[in-house]
């Protein structure tokens, strides 16, 4: 049984970025997500996790891990269809990481921008998309309010005629 958690954790960790990289709250993070969904099925990868990117222009490293990205045999098919948590960890200096941003979602995407900068979305459902229906979906942009020293979810700006 350790032993494959174990083989679990590794697998999880190995693609992008490998364990002995990532801050200590980030990997046991990682662990624990691997615990929680016990072995992966033969032949299964996690590619993409965990993703290390400056997500708030401040040159340090930010950790993103997507549940949704890891093949859970044990999460009941009615896990699956209320989403999976994405989870933000701030990167502070020394190396270190602190839980930023967390959001029960549909899948999340970086996107680089022309001047180089990254951006997550997230997808979300229900309430988060102003909608009651909670099969509903949207994406949306995940930003860093300066003001408030923390990570929020915001709408896509919508270009008008008038504002392009």
């Amino acid at each position: 049984m350790a032993r494959c958690m174990l083989a679990a954790a590794a697998a999880l960790i190995a693609a992008p970025v490998a364990a002995q990289e990532m801050p200590p709250l980030v990997s046991a993070y990682a662990r624990q997500l691997a615990e929680q969904c016990g072995p992966l099925p033969p032949g299964a990868t996690t590619l993409n996790l965990v993703d290390r990117v400056d997500l708030n222009g401040d040159k340090l490293d930010d950790w993103v891990i997507d549940a949704s990205r890891y093949p859970c045999p044990g999460r009941p098919a009615l896990a699956v269809s209320a989403g999976a948590l994405v989870t933000v960890f701030k990167g502070i200096d020394s190396g270190m990481a602190i839980p930023a941003f967390q959001r029960t979602g549909f899948g999340s995407r970086l996107q680089r921008a022309p001047d180089g900068s990254s951006s997550l979305w997230i997808s979300l459902g229900g309430s988060d998309c102003g909608d009651t229906k909670p099969e509903t979906r949207c994406e949306r942009r995940v930003i860093w309010r300066t003001a408030e020293g923390r990570f929020d979810a915001v709408a896509a700006e919508v270009k008008t005629a008038a504002s392009r």
